[in-house]
């Protein structure tokens, strides 16, 4: 009986709901099918690769800083700033977390040792500001973060792309093409990958990939990025 009753009730209710299709539910309307139009952001940012970083380092009124540390690198390195307009380059960008970043260790922050100061150590020790390194250091490392041809996903595949960078040859003894691999990883996220290839222990997954300057490709990263074997 107890089953019959159960029964009972299922079927009246999936009544009521046939009932209700076509009326009203507490006074609003069911919703009715409707045609789905996918949309993709547009990447094109209408601007070179130099006014983006200043746009977002400390000349945007303090709302958006997520360059200024790499700001700080290529002022402090004195790198030719027209580097940032030339054309048909993928440009690397450091976010803050690239350069500088903590975490706890028995309660006391501590640099990690997957951003810059903290791989690149000064006396055994993680640097505290750029004026801790060579400034022909630091302006090697941002010749190395920009990429001859301008990479996106719209010509990068899971196969990787072996790309020259503006890194003067034989300057790193690990890398001395000084070569930057790309490629996209064939899962449903469609990362981005540099420098993820066999043996590699420096590989890093690009944080926000394909924003297209009217110069060039950007890719911002927030670990550090180096070419290096097991």
């Amino acid at each position: 009986m107890k089953k019959m009753k159960q029964a009972g009730f299922w079927f009246a209710l999936a009544g009521l709901l046939i009932s209700m299709a076509g009326c009203n539910l507490a006074g609003l309307k069911m919703q009715e099918n409707a045609d789905y139009h996918p949309y993709v952001l547009d990447p094109h940012i209408n601007k070179t690769t130099w006014q983006f970083i200043k746009d977002r380092s400390y000349n945007f009124a303090g709302k958006d800083t997520v360059f200024k540390l790499m700001r700080q690198a290529i002022e402090y390195s004195g790198i030719d700033t027209n580097l940032y307009i030339k054309t048909n380059c993928t440009f690397i960008l450091l976010h803050n977390d690239a350069v500088y970043r903590t975490t706890v260790v028995n309660k006391v922050p501590t640099i990690t040792a997957d951003c810059y100061w903290g791989k690149y150590l000064v006396n055994g020790k993680p640097g505290t500001k750029w004026s801790d390194y060579p400034k022909e250091q630091v302006k090697n490392y941002l010749l190395y973060l920009t990429v001859q041809g301008a990479y996106s996903f719209n010509n990068l595949t899971p196969s990787n792309v072996v790309a020259t960078t503006l890194q003067p040859l034989n300057y790193d003894p690990l890398n001395p093409t000084s070569i930057m691999t790309l490629r996209v990883n064939d899962d449903q996220n469609f990362t981005m990958r540099l420098n993820d290839f066999s043996n590699s222990v420096g590989y890093v997954s690009v944080r926000t990939s394909n924003i297209l300057a009217i110069n060039g490709a950007i890719q911002v990263i927030d670990r550090v990025l180096y070419y290096q074997t097991k």
